[in-house]
């Protein structure tokens, strides 16, 4: 009886480990949000943000990533963490699989990272999904950072 609980355990373990990375790829990965939509390396980013003064956002992610789709799904959809991004930031998005060579740069550990950069300086960064309200309390805390 022990032995087919253990059995039982083990297989429920191993299906909650895998049904999220399942999920992703039955689902496809999220699209890339709006605010991400000029398409702006690390490069070009940073010319903007020297011009404007404004710190680049700079999002890391993977589409293989469950808490990357996630994010992309949820706090960086919300009407209020798009305005604000819009008027206050230069937003850059980094794929996994498109940008490892920029990504190899950045001081990732983990996907989905957030950087804050301004002036070449990383003014700060957090990993992982959150929701909007704490995404937005984040980035703000971190850009007014100099």
């Amino acid at each position: 009886m022990k032995k087919y609980f253990l059995i039982i355990l083990f297989t429920a373990l191993i299906a909650f480990i895998i049904a999220p990375k399942v999920m992703n790829i039955i689902q496809g990965p999220a699209e890339i949000p709006s605010i991400f939509s000029a398409k702006l390396s690390i490069e070009q980013a940073s010319l903007k943000s020297e011009n404007t003064g404004k710190p680049m956002l700079v999002l890391v992610t993977a589409d293989w990533c469950p808490p990357c789709q996630a994010l992309k799904k949820g706090a960086l959809m919300d009407s209020k963490v798009t305005q604000w991004v819009k008027d206050n930031m230069i937003p850059v998005y980094l794929e996994d699989s498109t940008h490892s060579d920029q990504i190899r740069m950045l001081p990732v550990n983990s996907f989905p990272t957030t950087l804050i950069i301004k002036d070449g300086k990383i003014l700060g960064q957090f990993t992982g999904n959150t929701s909007a309200t704490n995404f937005l309390n984040r980035i703000k805390a971190l850009s007014s950072r100099s």
